[in-house]
């Protein structure tokens, strides 16, 4: 029978990859990819249950600006 509610557990490990990546945020891919946790459920965490403490930006790149992704990085106290 699967748990309710968040995984503290995954909740460390993203909140512990995003102190360690500073004031230039990480990618959300990239993210998954260090926590070792699936990007959707990286997503849903960041968006759910994580949505006070982070910032999510939107970033484009390429001439046209059609490659888009989003830098997620962690709010300041004050904000």
């Amino acid at each position: 029978m699967p748990k309710k509610g968040p995984d503290k557990q995954k909740i460390e490990k993203i909140v512990d990859v995003l102190e360690t990546s500073g004031n230039n945020g990480i990618w959300i891919r990239e993210l998954s990819r260090q926590t070792k946790i699936p990007f959707t459920t990286v997503y849903l965490y960041l968006h759910k249950y994580l949505k006070n403490k982070v910032a999510i930006k939107d970033m484009e790149f390429g001439l046209n600006k059609t490659n888009r992704f989003k830098i997620v990085k962690l709010k300041k106290l004050s904000e």
